[in-house]
């Protein structure tokens, strides 16, 4: 307990000087060595102190250990995705700043207002967090250093930096130290997540795997679903269709009953994805039609829904006016929100309903490199066959094996392995 700290804090509070409190007890050189921690004071000054002050150890002692049990219940919220006990506690935090400022629980506080920040995407008051981490990093232990580790992946993976969160994620795992089971299985589904972004489906499989025991463990029912969505991902990718349809069928099950405004639209896409792989255009349609009308509009998944419903009419040949007023749609009104992913996508589509020549021409030139620059390694190797495909089939076996390299350097990427 940082008494000194303590006691300044509430001088301050009370607005009295040094020499006020001082007076008759110490120097007012030793109150200030005091104050700041520089000298450990005996209990008689510390209790005369404190009496001048009106206080008591055990109700400073108290006062802290509710400081302690606000800022596990507030990350407990954070990891059991319950926002609105996440927001009540963070006000409660806010207005015990001063006091946590002066306590032992300084640097947990800002650690942890950090990930409120990130939690809430909003990455320019995380940023000024992360400014005032940097200046409290000497004062660490090793638990804060490494907590502020798991913090950066974390950041890294919202920022869309996926090889920076990789590795400060495994920083992380390397020790996490007695933090608790939460943190680690946060840590590989995030890792999960990262490594499916790359398409590196094989190791988002290992750590998703890892990260739903863990939920399941700790009975944190919403990441076990975050957790089964990426196993499902990570099956099909690796085309293993049946293992794939045999996570999402539950899935689909549990997210209409428990998580129907949230996650149900988000599982109705990725199954409808599945099919779709599989060539199952006709049924993937179903699933796909009931995703883009519950999807909220303008949201990330209603885009990635609208986006697969377009590939899999242009597949299915069942091309009609909705189509190519869906296809203006998406190139329209997420180009702003999301960048151009799916403005590229969208004028891809297009041109390839009007000519296969003109989308892979505008493949090549735009959307491809769009795809690497970004890591979007397991879309650019689809897109990539196209264009293999293309080339092969018309005999330029020059374009052909250029872009068969390529190919080959996009498997190499999927192989890499941060463990």
């Amino acid at each position: 307990m940082n008494v000194g700290s303590i006691i300044k804090y509430y001088r301050t509070k009370k607005g009295m000087t040094q020499t006020e409190l001082a007076e008759g007890i110490c120097s007012i050189s030793h109150l200030s060595k005091i104050e700041t921690n520089m000298y450990s004071a005996n209990e008689e000054t510390v209790g005369l102190l404190l009496d001048k002050l009106g206080l008591q150890l055990d109700e400073i002692a108290d006062n802290l250990a509710e400081l302690k049990e606000i800022l596990q219940e507030f990350i407990s919220s954070v990891f059991m995705r319950d926002t609105a006990t996440m927001d009540t506690l963070f006000e409660e935090m806010m207005k015990k700043e001063d006091y946590f400022e002066t306590s032992e629980y300084v640097n947990l506080f800002h650690l942890y207002k950090y990930r409120y920040f990130l939690n809430k995407a909003d990455l320019k008051e995380a940023q000024v967090q992360l400014k005032i981490l940097q200046r409290l990093k000497t004062t660490f232990d090793p638990i804060e250093s490494n907590i502020l580790t798991f913090f950066s992946g974390f950041h890294y993976t919202i920022t869309e930096k996926t090889e920076e969160a990789i590795k400060a994620l495994n920083k992380f795992l390397e020790n996490p130290l007695p933090v608790g089971g939460q943190w680690v299985g946060e840590a590989y589904y995030l890792l999960a997540r990262a490594h499916v972004s790359m398409n590196q489906n094989e190791a988002g499989l290992i750590f998703s795997k890892k990260a739903y025991d863990i939920f399941m463990n700790e009975s944190n029912f919403s990441r076990q679903i975050h957790s089964q969505t990426i196993i499902g991902i990570s099956y099909m990718r690796l085309n293993l269709y049946n293992e794939a349809i045999a996570i999402y069928k539950p899935l689909l099950q549990n997210t209409r009953m428990f998580f129907r405004d949230s996650l149900y639209a988000g599982v109705l896409v990725n199954y409808g994805r599945c099919l779709h792989m599989s060539k199952q255009y006709g049924k993937a349609q179903k699933y796909l039609d009931e995703a883009l009308e519950l999807a909220e509009p303008y949201t990330e998944s209603h885009a990635v829904g609208l986006l697969i419903w377009l590939e899999n009419v242009q597949k299915n040949r069942k091309v009609n006016k909705q189509w190519h007023s869906r296809v203006q749609l998406l190139k329209e009104s997420y180009k702003e929100t999301y960048g151009k992913y799916y403005y590229h996508y969208s004028t891809y589509l297009e041109k390839l309903e009007f000519s296969q020549l003109e989308g892979v021409k505008y493949a090549v030139k735009w959307l491809y490199p769009y795809l690497v620059k970004h890591q979007n390694y397991g879309d650019a190797r689809e897109i990539i066959e196209v264009i293999i495909d293309y080339y092969n089939e018309i005999g330029d076996f020059t374009k052909t094996k250029e872009f068969y390299d390529q190919w080959r350097l996009l498997i190499e990427k999927e192989r890499i392995y941060y463990g």
